[in-house]
């Protein structure tokens, strides 16, 4: 009889950052109740994959679980799985940092449950060729991909019914595949259109493997699901349906079937799932795929074209999204920093495990969750990256009142400036505005610049729609579940450049304050490449800017001098301007993008001059006059940042809000606040010269 042996694997991760309740939900809602039920059927053996992020919050908040984990373990029911302990994405980190983010997983695999780890779960499935050489120096057997990497390289779907082998300098590792089709079904259809596919796999190859791994928290943890799976019985059928067809199909594990003999050897592209690969292409191209992908599945013998039809790869996000890159290019510097310390060196455990923490995927991309989008991920990844060089400093005895450093720090062909003391850190785009993209309140480990432009999407496109035909099942989060909220579709206005901190803007007299909040300020100087000049002076250091806009037979020349202040978290802007000639009565303003956790009062406001306004929400879209000192307070962080300016100006401030998708529907988020003091421009009242200086508080001085 035709038979076919299948393989249950199971994920569960939460990022680095994520809110403690998020952790908890998912916990009540999918990692309890899924245990629960394979608990009644031990004779279904799967495995399993927890990332460290999880289980180090597991093992705080609920050591029981892992207890009654352990007692699966030992009885064979569970093959657990190893991978890089904060889920990074392999390809993207340190060959140095891949093996050793999965050998801690594995040691730490080995001594909660006394077994060691064959095979790895690899992180959204990003895979390199290159990457078959660390993973097996690091101990790992196998590796487990989706059926789209294989077919991808010319293989047939009924090829697709063991592992294969591929090598890296010939260094070899097996490669099992994931089927797409089985992802799809489970658990969002009915039990008997699972079980009919797999008896089409059992006729197709007899006593092949049809393997279905995939995310834990579609098991009750996404929308919908949870009273799919467990209130209307989904698992239990499906279990059970499953043991009703044990003549033909049968359980088994990656380690078992890795007593067979592979299929064969095989050499994989650059890739992932497919909707990675959609995701990863900027918004026009995404959309244009999306849309190829449907003509394809229109045509005749479609399916034939389908596996190979790609998008981008997982690497795209970073000049999708420069925010990405920054973070990026910052994680590479602090890896180094972190590995050239001596093995045995004070502090190096510490700035080694802040460091992998830094490097959890989640904050790096964007795809159906909201990822990079959601701050909160950020700053945890640049909190722990700021900690780990703050552990690198200390070990290494650094006393530097002001370092200045001059490199190409994000890959793109032009230079740029770091600045530190030990209170601030500052990375500076000459050929962008001379804008300040990273702003470090070093004792918080808190990046201040860690902002989020908004920017067109491929599926905002589809805000319009807001219904879904119900049927039976459980909606995929990869189906349209409209909005959260009314009114999103006013939200998608998009920043014609970079947002960042000290930015200028020569302003037309028709600009407003509603123009400003929509759409941002004039991209002229804010895009201009700025010439830059480091004057030092014993212990300090300074950097000269000078930029130019040309406008309508008129033209105006910044020049602006940013200063640290050695022994305080203080940075200073000096301005001299040089209308040549503005006659008009036109304004110059400086952008101020500030990224603390964007919240209402009490714990988080807004003063101008001493005092709190009418409105002091960080959400609050003002106008104020005569404003020679603003203060942004984050009283629960402990931190605050005050701007005094001289001479007072006209202040503007609004929020930057973006909409991105996630498994609950599109939301907007609040990304950070924004300030823009300007001031008369040309004529003759206009200033040509003007100091700003950004003073952070923390502590008790920052409570308000």
């Amino acid at each position: 009889m035709d038979a076919v042996r299948f393989i249950l694997g199971i994920h569960a991760h939460q990022p680095v950052g994520n809110l403690p309740e998020v952790f908890e939900q998912a916990y009540q809602r999918s990692y309890v109740p899924f245990l629960d039920i394979l608990g009644e059927f031990p004779q279904v053996p799967f495995a399993l994959h927890y990332s460290g992020v999880l289980l180090d919050w597991l093992e705080s908040a609920h050591p029981e679980f892992l207890d009654r984990l352990a007692g699966f373990v030992a009885r064979g029911q569970i093959e657990l799985l190893t991978g890089g302990y904060y889920e990074p994405i392999l390809p993207a980190i340190p060959d140095a940092d891949k093996i050793g983010q999965i050998q801690r997983m594995t040691a730490c695999l080995a001594e909660r449950f006394g077994v060691r780890p064959r095979g790895m779960w690899l992180a959204e499935r990003v895979w390199e060729p290159h990457l078959a050489k660390p993973i097996a120096e690091a101990g790992v057997e196998y590796v487990i991909l989706d059926d789209n990497h294989f077919k991808a390289a010319g293989l047939p779907e009924e090829a697709l019914s063991g592992y294969f082998l591929t090598e890296e300098q010939g260094t070899s590792l097996a490669l099992f595949p994931i089927s797409q089709r089985l992802r799809y079904l489970i658990p969002f259809q009915e039990p008997a259109e699972t079980v009919a596919y797999l008896r089409q796999r059992a006729t197709l190859v007899p006593g092949g493997l049809a393997v279905m791994a995939d995310d834990a928290e579609k098991f009750g943890g996404w929308p919908g699901t949870h009273d799919w799976v467990y209130r209307r019985g989904w698992l239990k059928r499906f279990l059970q349906a499953l043991l009703e067809n044990a003549g033909w199909l049968t359980f088994t594990t990656f380690s078992r079937a890795l007593e067979d003999p592979p299929r064969g050897r095989v050499y994989l592209p650059a890739t992932a799932y497919t909707e990675m690969t959609e995701w990863a292409l900027p918004a026009a191209a995404g959309a244009a795929f999306e849309e190829v992908l449907a003509q394809a599945d229109r045509l005749p013998g479609g399916e034939r074209i389908r596996p190979f039809l790609r998008g981008g790869f997982w690497r795209n996000f970073l000049t999708k999204y420069p925010e990405a890159n920054t973070l990026h290019k910052k994680m590479l510097r602090v890896s180094r920093q972190v590995h050239a310390l001596p093995r045995r060196a004070r502090g190096r455990a510490e700035a080694l495990r802040a460091l992998w923490m830094g490097q959890c995927n989640d904050a790096y991309w964007h795809g159906v969750f909201g990822g990079l989008y959601l701050p909160h991920l950020r700053h945890a990844v640049f909190h722990h990256l700021i900690r780990a060089e703050r552990v690198v400093e200390a070990a290494g005895g650094e006393r530097a009142a002001v370092r200045i450093e001059t490199l190409d720090w994000d890959g793109d062909g032009f230079t740029e400036v770091l600045l530190q003391t030990p209170h601030l850190a500052l990375v500076v785009e000459p050929a962008r505005g001379g804008g300040v993209v990273e702003l470090d309140a070093r004792a918080q480990a808190f990046n201040l610049g860690n902002t989020l432009s908004r920017r067109p999407e491929a599926y905002h496109a589809k805000l319009a729609w807001q219904g879904r035909t119900e049927g039976e099942g459980a909606a995929t989060i990869h189906e349209f579940r409209g909005a959260k909220e009314e009114g999103l579709a006013d939200l998608l206005q998009y920043d014609a450049y970079r947002r960042g901190n000290f930015l200028d803007h020569w302003l037309s007299p028709e600009v407003t304050l509603q123009d400003f909040s929509r759409r941002g300020g004039s991209p002229g100087l804010a895009l201009a490449p700025y010439e830059v000049r480091i004057a030092r002076s014993g212990r300090t250091a300074s950097l000269e800017l000078v930029g130019r806009e040309a406008r309508d037979g008129a033209a105006l020349r910044v020049h602006k001098r940013l200063r640290l202040t050695p022994g305080v978290p203080r940075v200073s802007l000096e301005y001299r301007l040089e209308p040549e000639p503005i006659g008009m009565p036109a304004r110059f303003g400086v952008e101020l993008n500030l990224a603390f956790y964007m919240g209402p009062p009490p714990d988080r406001f807004v003063e101008i001059n001493g005092m709190q306004p009418g409105d002091a929400s960080l959400f609050a879209v003002a106008e104020v006059e005569d404003v020679h000192e603003v203060r942004i307070v984050d009283a629960w962080l402990g931190l605050a940042a005050r701007l005094a300016l001289d001479p007072a100006a006209r202040l503007w401030r609004c929020p930057v809000q973006t909409v991105s998708q996630s498994e609950e529907g599109y939301e907007r988020v609040a990304q950070q606040v924004c300030l823009l003091p300007h001031w008369p421009l040309g004529g003759a009242t206009g200033v040509t010269s003007l100091r700003l200086v950004l003073t952070i508080e923390t502590g008790k001085a920052a409570g308000g």
